[in-house]
């Protein structure tokens, strides 16, 4: 009896602080669920990390129903994904599941939400895609006028902003699902949860195939600006496509430098944090290159067994 009057109150309370935070964000205009939306997921991480997903729907049922009552459809619809993305997370750590897969779900699905939100149901959310993109190619036009650029004329400009927009949307919800995965590791660990010890940044090697796939995405990308597709959703499928992998090989550039220049210093990661920086706004093209060897290589084994023998 202890243990179900337990249960129902931490419900309660969990539903309380969803219910608090709504009501902060109703007053605010919106502002919770524009800018701190990674934090929707914690109230449901916690309940799921000590019950499990199969006690948790009846309270992600009530967090629904306060997200449409507090705020209408926009409101349900991002309570509703976030804590079932906070259902999830906190189900696989109470049945010990595998951190990668828990994390690369809760990546997958901030991306998806973010999408759905940004560009599929833009009208309901209140964006208006049309009027961003006349906006943003204005300010673009203004900017290589003022600065004696050129467009190339192979280059759409609006259907390159959409596709900037389409990939932007993904790489935020990529974010708010790593910081919603930090966040909640801070927490169970607080709370003496038993999770497994992260990763540390030069243990983590990705799939040698993710290289070569983000490579080819990198190629077809430039492709795609050289020799325009005739469809235009091809087109901008390509683009998106090649930045996403641009922007994969970027980041794996970035660690790799970081991660060089840890264990040629013995641990001290602030110069090539420092060389990391510089190098994507210098040299984007050559960290990219760098990622694709130090995925698709043995560079990564190779530093280890140097770290090991130092």
């Amino acid at each position: 009896m202890n243990n179900d009057v337990r249960r129902l109150t931490d419900g309660a309370m969990m539903c309380a602080i969803v219910g608090a935070v709504l009501l902060i964000n109703r007053q605010l205009g919106g502002l919770f669920q524009d800018m701190f939306l990674f934090l929707f997921p914690i109230p449901m991480v916690f309940y799921s990390a000590k019950y499990g997903m199969k006690d948790s729907w009846v309270v992600f049922a009530a967090m629904c129903l306060l997200g449409f009552f507090l705020g209408g459809i926009p409101t349900l619809f991002y309570v509703a994904s976030e804590s079932l993305i906070g259902m999830v997370y906190g189900g696989g750590i109470y049945a010990h599941r595998d951190s990668h897969k828990i994390v690369l779900f809760t990546m997958i699905m901030g991306a998806l939400v973010n999408v759905i939100s940004t560009v599929i149901f833009a009208s309901v959310f209140g964006y208006d895609l049309a009027a961003e993109t006349k906006e943003m190619s204005e300010m673009m036009n203004t900017v290589f006028a003022q600065t004696g650029a050129t467009i190339p004329p192979t280059v759409d400009l609006n259907q390159f902003i959409r596709t900037i927009i389409v990939v932007s949307a993904i790489l935020t919800g990529v974010l708010q699902g790593l910081v919603t995965h930090l966040l909640s590791r801070l927490l169970l660990k607080r709370l003496r949860f038993p999770i497994d010890p992260p990763t540390p940044l030069a243990d983590y090697y990705p799939p040698k195939w993710t290289g070569y796939l983000g490579f080819v995405g990198f190629m077809a990308y430039y492709y795609s600006l050289l020799r325009p597709l005739e469809n235009q959703l091809h087109q901008s499928i390509l683009q998106g496509l090649g930045m996403c992998g641009f922007i994969y090989l970027l980041a794996f550039g970035y660690i790799g430098v970081v991660v060089y220049f840890a264990i040629r210093r013995n641990g001290k990661t602030g110069m090539g944090v420092l060389i990391g920086i510089l190098l994507i706004f210098i040299m984007p093209v050559a960290l990219v290159i760098f990622g694709f060897l130090y995925i698709t290589t043995d560079m990564h084994r190779k530093l280890r067994e140097g770290a090991a023998n130092a």
